[in-house]
């Protein structure tokens, strides 16, 4: 990719309208589903899907707009991508209306994710090229992910002394957990590449280089955010959504931070995605799940909690660099 500030800000201005311009269109059939007597089944779909297009709408700025070429392993991968989004969008939004439960999209799913997953391993090395290779910095990924574990732990501490989370650790527990963390990696490669791919390989590194690497990240926390907003009147908290959309804003920024400071560390995707996967998994042991009812208290507990953890790491060195490469496809910061 070339440094041309006017080129980064076609590549972000196309990869935002395509996002969100297909985050719209599949939404209006979102809130349509909501009228089923199942319509939380059908929004869990729904946010399946959502998971898919930030890295749709990167390959699509990537292939068809700026013209990059890549080795043919990555350029199959993209395609084959590519091509199961849109087929995915089609059977949620089909799916939808003719049956009763998402039965094809979560066959879709599976076998997506157990084929992208085998194929970025089996083509390791290849897929360097896109920062997607499992061995890269392999110590430092883990590091991240386990200081991330220790991160969110602790901050749980507090709710578990005033008694409003339930920390379950018995051994049923910490097998669905540790089950969930496999089942998430055996079938879930497809939506956390989905995501991880789009906001930290594509977006992060040009809104850096625009506005340097600690606001662009803030900016990148502030999309990912408000992107979340159909899901918060549908899924999440429809009974207080606008709480939930503020809410999702503040842990999108400072979650943000982290997921900058991890992958500018590992310069690999791997890292974000294994500790947005983890993120997800761990709020089934604080008595988590898809729905919450958000509330004032709630909101200004997040806000000072992700703050205190999360904030810090802009004085790390990976962000004290002003800007971020980005050449020929590759992303350094």
């Amino acid at each position: 990719m070339s440094n041309d500030i006017k080129i980064i800000k076609k590549e972000i201005s196309s990869f935002l309208l395509i996002n969100f311009g297909i985050i719209a269109f599949i939404s209006i059939f979102l809130f349509l589903s909501t009228s089923k007597t199942n319509a939380s089944d059908f929004a869990v779909n729904f946010a399946g899907l959502f998971m898919y297009i930030p890295a749709f709408s990167a390959i699509v700025v990537l292939k068809k707009i700026s013209n990059y070429e890549f080795n043919p392993e990555i350029e199959k991968f993209f395609k084959i991508f590519s091509r199961v989004a849109l087929v995915r969008i089609v059977v949620t939004i089909v799916e939808t209306f003719l049956f009763n439960t998402a039965w094809v999209t979560s066959i879709i799913d599976t076998f997506a994710s157990a084929y992208f997953l085998y194929f970025v391993l089996v083509n390791s090395h290849e897929m360097e090229d896109i920062n997607l290779c499992l061995g890269k910095n392999s110590k430092k990924v883990a590091f991240v992910i386990l200081l991330f574990v220790i991160i969110i732990i602790s901050s749980n501490i507090p709710n578990l002394i005033f008694g409003k989370a339930e920390l379950h650790l018995d051994i049923e527990s910490i097998v669905n957990v540790i089950m969930g963390l496999f089942i998430n990696f055996l079938i879930g490669f497809n939506l956390f590449f989905g995501e991880e791919f789009g906001w930290r390989y594509f977006l992060q590194p040009r809104l850096q280089k625009l506005y340097g690497k600690r606001v662009g990240v803030i900016i990148l926390g502030f999309i990912w955010g408000i992107w979340h907003a159909p899901l918060c009147f549908t899924l999440y908290s429809p009974e207080s959504p606008i709480y939930c959309v503020i809410g999702h804003l503040t842990t999108c920024v400072f979650l943000g931070i982290y997921l900058g400071y991890a992958y500018m560390k590992t310069e690999n995707v791997w890292a974000p995605m294994l500790i947005h996967m983890v993120n997800n998994v761990i709020g089934i042991i604080f008595g988590g799940g898809y729905t919450t009812e958000y509330t004032l208290e709630i909101i200004l507990y997040y806000i000072l909690t992700y703050v205190i953890c999360f904030t810090p790491f802009l004085l790390t060195k990976e962000y004290r660099m002003n800007r971020c490469k980005v050449d020929g496809g590759k992303n350094e910061c």
